[in-house]
């Protein structure tokens, strides 16, 4: 490839080169950049063996092309200042280029030996300084098998190469975090890129506009011949590879399992310029530039940077993009009915996971009151869903429940919708289980509204806090050491607090961005602070601070924002009301995060401390769950002061960002595992984050399809349903509460 590319220089390119420098052009767009092909061919699913195929050989040409660069870079060099070049003959020609590639090969091969038997000994997987210590030690090793290669005067391209393949052969499974490790990487591989094209960018823009560095080759840039030339060679430099390609195609394809014509057609179309073209093009650039003030001979550097930067973009927006066209009509991916009928299979079994996830949602108390028809209007894929599918949600969430935490689901706002839509003509055994909480008997709750991230204040807040503790049945005061025993139990119980928000992110009950995780995680500093000073567990006090600090910042923004749209009353009037909908939408998921993380933190915290065989808690592990209960009361008390309708609404809308961030979690988990490509996953990916956005910005208080509570209770299924079914003194109880709700409408 070099030497074509050096004929098609010398003998077509109308700009009177040496050969050495001819030469040298070759080397420099001999090497190939497989980055863009390869995240192509993961996303479509290629074979592995082409994928490896490609990067195998531009890892290769790398190599042989840095090699080749430096030998005719010395001789053209020497053409400028002998004092700078070298005249190297062809014989000592071909004892370089032996010396710089078996060098290098040898000094990789070396280092690679002793990076996998550092791996080895960082051995402790569950240490994260090991960790921490094994990538510090692969990309130590990296520069430093460069900088041995070229002062024992070998190859560094090369040697780092076969560093890196013999640590992938013989280090791989040594790794004790690959995704640290692979991460690391790849944050690298994409910072190093960024700066190599965006150096290479600026030059290659600084030629073409008025400097003193560039004066004298500006002109000759400009011409309409060097833009034609650049085109010319683009398509030589594609001919050159088609022709090296199947020249060698009797060989490739006997070797091994064989290379097809498919792969060889698409191998020789993928030959993508990029990262080490630049990067030689611009160290030739600016050595010339540097050592000799001969316009001539900068003019030569400049045409071949210009060239090989022209070269590199072409085939970025013309063969990259084409590449997946190519790939599918030579047959090189899955064949499309069969691959459909796969991800079909995926989507009905996603639609399963989810409906199953939502069953489970209305077994939460936090959640047993869902609007089916705000699920139906922001989940697409819960829409159509039969009365079989939900029974058997049903009968999936209780197996895989533990039988002591398994509590039944209410379908008092499901089966009505089941009734009267996918089952007129169904003959459905079983009954309904509603198992729908009481209505708290308390039927005065204030129907209030609150201003934006408005908590209720702090004072009242105290005096609730003070009220439960006089409350308490424990006493801390004639025991020393269980008050330092309950400090330290408290701020343990912190730690689960912190742990619990985690995987409420985890499971996408939370968002990992925005106010609400900062909030959270805010009042549990505050708590933490607390709690050092062997002060009681107060982590509602300290949400209400963190989220009323927050408050006072985002009002002061608002209060500019509001003064830019004082002209327009309607955008004002909008505005505002988007902000009240924001303000109760933070307040209410606030709200169920602080319940449902204390839930699971309760939780964690009797087994850690039941843990040792014991079945009774102490004094003071009781005294921190006592406040940890004290707390949660007081949020429900906070809860209770919103209107309870607008209450469920936001519930609902919350629940389907719940169901939508797990359908998401879903696809993620299978492009991860191998079983959907990158792109067949994020064409799901961008549909449900579609859905969620659409969810976010909901703002309606009703929905189409909508029941009243007496046509539901008409349209529930009397059938008895054995897994789901209701004591008398329940259903009476269920009916007597819808019929009132009825008749309060």
């Amino acid at each position: 490839g070099t030497a074509l590319t050096a004929l098609v220089a010398y003998y077509i390119l109308p700009y009177e080169w040496s050969f050495d420098l001819c030469m040298t052009f070759g080397a420099i767009l001999s090497a190939t950049d497989p980055v863009a092909v390869s995240v192509l061919m993961n996303e479509l699913g290629a074979p592995p063996r082409l994928r490896m195929h490609i990067s195998g050989e531009s890892l290769l040409n790398d190599g042989s092309a840095y090699v080749f660069f430096t030998i005719f870079r010395a001789r053209f060099l020497y053409e400028l200042v002998p004092d700078v070049g070298r005249n190297i003959g062809w014989g000592e020609g071909f004892a370089l280029f032996f010396r710089l590639s078996l060098g290098g090969m040898c000094i990789g091969l070396a280092f690679g030996i002793g990076t996998v038997l550092m791996l080895y000994m960082l051995k402790y997987r569950l240490s994260g300084e090991d960790s921490v210590a094994q990538v510090v030690l692969t990309i130590s090793v990296a520069y430093l098998t460069y900088f041995s290669s070229e002062l024992a005067e070998c190859s560094g391209i090369i040697g780092v190469l076969f560093l890196g393949l013999t640590v992938k052969a013989f280090g791989e499974n040594l790794i004790n975090n690959t995704h640290l490790m692979t991460h690391f990487w790849e944050i690298t591989e994409m910072l190093l890129n960024t700066l190599l094209f965006t150096l290479a960018g600026c030059v290659f823009g600084g030629m073409l506009v008025d400097s003193d560095k560039t004066s004298a080759v500006n002109e000759q840039i400009f011409e309409a011949r060097d833009w034609g030339t650049l085109f010319l060679l683009f398509i030589l430099l594609l001919a050159i590879r088609f022709f090296l390609i199947f020249a060698f195609y009797p060989l490739i394809s006997v070797i091994g399992i064989g290379t097809s014509w498919q792969e060889a057609m698409f191998m020789s179309y993928s030959g993508l310029r990029g990262a080490v073209g630049l990067a030689l093009a611009l160290s030739l650039f600016s050595e010339v530039y540097e050592i000799t003030p001969d316009t001539v001979y900068r003019d030569f550097a400049a045409k071949v940077f210009f060239l090989t930067g022209g070269i590199a973009m072409l085939t970025l927006i013309i063969n990259a993009p084409t590449c997946g066209p190519l790939l599918k009509k030579l047959g090189l991916v899955t064949p499309t009915d069969s691959r459909l009928k796969i991800i079909s299979k995926y989507r009905l079994r996603m639609v399963q996971y989810s409906l199953t996830e939502y069953v489970s949602l209305l077994a939460d108390e936090r959640f047993c009151d869902l609007d089916f028809t705000v699920v139906r209007e922001h989940v697409p894929f819960l829409r159509d869903i039969t009365y079989e599918q939900l029974k058997a949600a049903v009968k999936r969430h209780k197996e895989q429940t533990p039988p002591r935490s398994y509590k039944h689901p209410n379908l008092a706002n499901v089966l009505p919708y089941m009734n009267g839509s996918a089952l007129d003509d169904e003959n459905v055994e079983g009954e309904a289980r509603n198992v729908n909480k009481s209505r708290d008997s308390s039927s005065g709750i204030r129907s209030r509204r609150t201003s934006l991230i408005h908590f209720p204040r702090l004072p009242s807040v105290r005096h609730l806090m003070r009220a439960s503790a006089r409350g308490s049945i424990f006493d801390l005061r004639k025991s020393t050491e269980t008050k330092m025993e309950a400090n330290e139990e408290r701020l343990i119980f912190i730690k689960a607090l912190r742990a619990a928000y985690h995987l409420l992110i985890e499971r996408g009950e939370v968002e990992s961005r925005g106010f609400l995780p900062y909030s959270l995680f805010r009042s549990l500093d505050y708590a933490q602070d607390k709690a050092a000073r062997g002060q009681p567990l107060a982590d509602w006090e300290a949400l209400c601070v963190a989220s009323n600090s927050l408050a006072s910042h985002v009002k002061m923004v608002l209060l500019r924002v509001k003064r830019i749209f004082r002209l327009r009353a309607i955008t004002i009037n909008e505005f505002h009301t988007e902000l009240e909908h924001f303000g109760m939408l933070f307040l209410v998921q606030e709200l169920l995060a602080f319940i449902k993380a204390h839930e699971i933190a309760e939780k964690a915290f009797k087994d850690l401390s039941q843990g040792d065989g014991r079945d009774e808690l102490t004094l003071a592990e009781n005294v921190v769950l006592q406040e940890s209960v004290d707390q949660v009361l007081l949020a429900e008390q906070a809860l209770d002061e919103f209107d309870e309708k607008e209450v469920q609404q936001i519930k609902s809308h919350y629940a389907c960002h719940i169901i939508l961030s797990k359908a998401a979690a879903y696809y993620e988990t299978l492009s991860r595992q191998g079983l959907m490509s990158e792109r067949e996953a994020g064409e799901f990916l961008e549909e449900m984050e579609a859905h969620i956005l659409h969810t976010k910005e909901c703002q309606d208080s009703s929905h189409a399809g909508e029941i009243s509570d007496r046509h539901k209770l008409e349209m529930v299924p009397d059938d008895g349903w054995s897994p789901l079914h209701l004591s008398s003194s329940n259903a009476k109880s269920v009916t007597e509460n819808m019929k009132e709700d009825a008749d309060e409408v």
